[in-house]
């Protein structure tokens, strides 16, 4: 039976390795049928954002590993409206379609799932 996990990403893509770690295990759990969904926060954000070069900083571009989330049939991609408040980003600068959602938003996915990591 598939369990619901979702991956919470709060770190910024470049400068250590986190970012493409975590993309690595939601792509592998993903790969194992399992229900996975991703909740961008704070610094993660900028993981999402359009026009990436990681190879201006010697790392590969997070936001290439991100087209292939929906292709791995990742359920639902969510950002944190308060966090995109605050860097006064908007869906528009999103590189793949996201749902924002409010802190109760959050809590209500964070309650529907059977593992939260990250």
């Amino acid at each position: 039976m598939a369990k619901r996990i979702l991956f919470l990403l709060n770190r910024a893509p470049y400068g250590s390795s986190y970012a493409l770690e975590a993309l690595e295990s939601v792509l592998v759990a993903a790969l194992f049928d399992q229900q996975v969904s991703v909740l961008f926060k704070g610094a993660g954000l900028h993981q999402l954002l359009k026009g990436q070069d990681g190879a201006a900083v010697g790392q590969r571009t997070v936001g290439k590993m991100l087209g292939a989330l929906p292709e791995y049939g990742v359920a639902g991609l969510f950002v944190c409206a308060p966090s995109a408040a605050r860097l006064g980003l908007t869906e528009g600068d999103f590189c793949l379609p996201v749902t924002l959602l409010d802190h109760d938003g959050q809590r209500r996915i964070i309650n529907e799932q059977d593992i939260v990591t990250g």
